[in-house]
């Protein structure tokens, strides 16, 4: 910086030169910048690809309640565990059907996952 009196270069403080005080300048704000809004993409969190039913559990359910539609009413599927219940597990053909699917490990809960080992 120089100084304001006798133009001699100033670090800080007073000049060595002729002793005028050297005011400090007030620092220049940075320019200001456009305010932008950005929207980022967030892809939604991955659906799960199992069931948090358990396979065994169900086939525990099939077997000993499969005529009550019990393995149904556990994996969330009401309305067939009703039909289940009120005509014998379809009158005992749906019930092997599903323990059958449920030991190959192609049971499904409501949204269609498979339930997990």
């Amino acid at each position: 910086m120089k100084c304001p009196n006798c133009g001699a270069n100033v670090t800080k403080g007073t000049c060595a030169y002729c002793g005028a005080w050297d005011a400090p300048q007030p620092t220049p704000e940075p320019p200001a910048r456009e305010h932008h809004h950005h929207y980022y993409y967030q892809p939604a969190p991955e659906a799960p690809r199992h069931s948090v039913k358990n396979r065994w559990v169900a086939l525990l359910l099939c077997v000993f309640l499969g005529y009550l539609g019990a393995h149904r009413f556990y994996v969330g599927k009401i309305g067939t565990g009703l039909l289940y219940l009120f005509t014998g597990g379809l009158s005992g053909i749906g019930w092997i059907i599903d323990g059958i699917l449920i030991l190959l490990g192609e049971s499904t809960d409501k949204q269609g996952r498979k339930l997990k080992q």
